[in-house]
């Protein structure tokens, strides 16, 4: 059994870092797998699960071996590494290139507004002789 792909969607707060889809020999998927947050700050991986009449959660599916279940989690926080890393560089990069290459949005209302002639000496000259 190979793990042949994997892919990771972001998720938007609390404990769950990202939510993973694995394909395993081509053939067969597993979605909602999660990548959690340990008490210590570490990542692992949450098998996907769900609540039972008892409240209880239990796993829908999950590697029956010690060695797959290693295999699934290794490929998942490899790709969730490389996923985190892809996000926070191009961010930091296009927001500084934003910066020196176009004002923003303020600077270029400011522009606008003071280039008007009502901001002027001469505009308010004007309006008290219309006075």
């Amino acid at each position: 059994m190979k793990v042949t792909e994997v892919r990771i969607s972001p998720a938007k707060g609390g404990k769950i870092r990202a939510f993973a889809s694995i394909v395993i020999d081509d053939c067969f998927i597993i979605n909602d797998l999660r990548v959690v947050e340990g008490r210590e700050g570490e990542c692992f991986v949450s098998m996907p699960a769900r609540k039972a009449r008892n409240g209880q959660m239990r796993d829908i599916a999950h590697p029956l071996k010690s060695e797959t279940r290693k295999e699934i989690e290794e490929r998942v926080l490899a790709e969730y590494e490389k996923a985190v890393a892809a996000l926070a560089v191009p961010v930091q990069t296009d927001s500084a290139a934003r910066k020196q290459d176009e004002p923003s949005v303020i600077d270029r209302l400011a522009a606008k507004l003071f280039a008007d002639d009502f901001w002027t000496a001469e505009s308010e000259a004007a309006e008290e002789e219309k006075e």
